[in-house]
């Protein structure tokens, strides 16, 4: 029951957040700025995959092994503590029983062993003297421990006693439940029975005296010194408790190692899946590499610009709100397939060494919305959000200009998205490095100053600065991919 509801719990604040993730963005559709539409569109993806889990890019993000780690530390104290209260509840429960069945045998013992010596008591016209009675009792040592003796008949009359008794038996009516011949017991007013320090007072027994029809004839009390008794109750007492602790500990380590195993087993299936998807991804972008030679290196290195691009990103006020190591991962993961749409471009016009006509550069911008709808067409038939919807957008946008002259759909500003801002740079810097059919490679600062150039008007102003401060970073990953290469 506990693991149940503890995983409910985890299910509704999962749902929880993936519907607010849905509210900003269809909130962001109706009142938002193309530019926050698109944001807002990137923290639903957030919400979908780091939270339902549906679809990760490759390896496990920062988030999500945290994430992992929270979710296994927070069932762990929670078992924890459940059987901690537990056992502490039970240990406490099952000493009181002991403790109150012990007295209670001790009490039918006294009553069973001292009911022979009242037998003519009771009986109408009786002249007992009781002093002399109780001094027999002590001498034969029937009595060890007792400080008080008091004796009522059948009909709740007091035949001797001390005056002690009177004030217990307003609580709970002892006397009138030993007449009704139950054994009863009365500790003094205020004992402060703990099984860690056990209480040193008196014990008042109400004792049945019964004829051999079994019928209650009377009663005794006995006022007896509870130190020794209450000691070896207070050991037993924390004895029980100590074992059903361990007890628990041992469930709760039972439970934690099945639970470990289990998480273990899915965690290695889910990083098993993330895994072949990573290499589902890589062989998807190598399609467009087996058209054009030249762009297979390309595709990897875009991948490591996008990563450090979105890293430093992140550090920026404007950026940091919905840039995690989450979504650096998923950019970095589908940043290849950005030039997937190449399959579809003609190899005179995709591996013509001189300049493109109209037409020809017409039909090769084509690329960027055939990927798109590749990657929609997978896309959609998959039931739950995945990473294949940053790819729809990086791959269709990232040749969008920021002045609205880029294609296929001249979006302008923040209408593009996060995603293909960033790719336009990462996508462009290792173009004109690189080496083509129709030109020769630009050395690092000229591609720097081409790129700051175009601040403004080719690329986001806000992204160019970040861009700068780290283009020494931008040359470390070309001449290693190019080396590598």
């Amino acid at each position: 029951m506990f693991l149940y509801c503890f995983y409910t719990c985890l299910r509704l604040r999962l749902l929880f957040k993936t519907i607010h993730g849905h509210i900003l963005f269809r909130a962001g559709k109706n009142t938002a700025s193309p530019g926050t539409k698109h944001l807002l569109r990137g923290t639903m993806y957030k919400v979908h995959w780091g939270e339902r889990r549906t679809s990760h890019p490759s390896g496990v993000s920062g988030r999500r092994a945290r994430h992992d780690r929270n979710v296994l530390l927070q069932f762990s104290l929670f078992m924890l503590a459940v059987i901690a209260l537990a056992s502490v509840t039970l240990g406490f429960v099952l000493a009181g029983f002991v403790r109150g069945h012990v007295i209670r045998m001790h009490a039918a013992f006294y009553a069973e062993s001292l009911s022979p010596n009242f037998t003519g008591v009771f009986v109408p016209g009786s002249t007992t003297d009781f002093r002399a009675l109780k001094a027999d009792l002590e001498h034969a040592g029937r009595l060890p421990h007792i400080k008080g003796f008091a004796v009522w008949d059948a009909s709740g009359n007091v035949l001797f006693g001390d005056a002690f008794f009177d004030a217990f038996l307003t609580v709970d009516d002892p006397l009138r439940i030993a007449l009704d011949g139950s054994v009863h017991f009365v500790y003094d007013s205020d004992p402060g029975y703990s099984i860690f320090k056990p209480f040193r007072g008196d014990l008042f027994l109400f004792l049945p005296v019964k004829d051999s029809m079994a019928n209650v004839s009377g009663v005794i009390g006995l006022r007896e010194s509870d130190d020794g008794l209450s000691a070896e109750l207070g050991a037993a007492a924390q004895a029980i408790v100590r074992y059903v602790i361990l007890a628990g500990i041992a469930i709760y380590g039972c439970l934690f190692l099945l639970y470990y195993r289990s998480y273990r087993r899915q965690k290695t299936a889910t990083d098993r899946l993330e895994q072949s998807q990573a290499s589902i991804i890589f062989a998807m972008s190598s399609l467009s590499s087996l058209r054009d030679l030249e762009t297979g290196g390309h595709l990897e290195r875009c991948s490591e610009y996008v990563r450090l691009l979105a890293t430093r990103l992140r550090a920026e006020s404007t950026f940091r709100s919905y840039i995690d190591d989450e979504y650096i991962r998923a950019l970095a993961g589908i940043a290849p397939l950005h030039d997937i749409g190449k399959v579809g471009i003609d190899d005179a016009i995709l591996r013509k060494p001189g300049k493109l006509t109209n037409e020809e550069f017409d039909a090769m911008k084509e690329h960027s919305a055939m990927g798109a709808d590749i990657l929609r067409a997978a896309r959609e038939r998959l039931p739950f959000h995945s990473q294949l919807e940053l790819a729809v957008e990086l791959t269709r946008h990232h040749h969008e200009r920021w002045d609205g002259r880029g294609y296929p759909d001249g979006l302008k500003g923040e209408a593009i998205p996060l995603s293909a801002r960033i790719m336009a740079i990462a996508d462009v810097y290792d173009a004109l490095r690189s080496e083509r059919y129709y030109k020769k490679a630009m050395p690092h600062a000229e591609a720097v100053g081409v790129i700051e150039q175009g601040a403004g008007s080719q690329f986001d102003p806000r992204i160019v600065p970040v861009f700068s401060l780290h283009h020494k970073d931008f040359e470390s990953i070309f001449e290693y991919g190019r080396c590598a290469k």
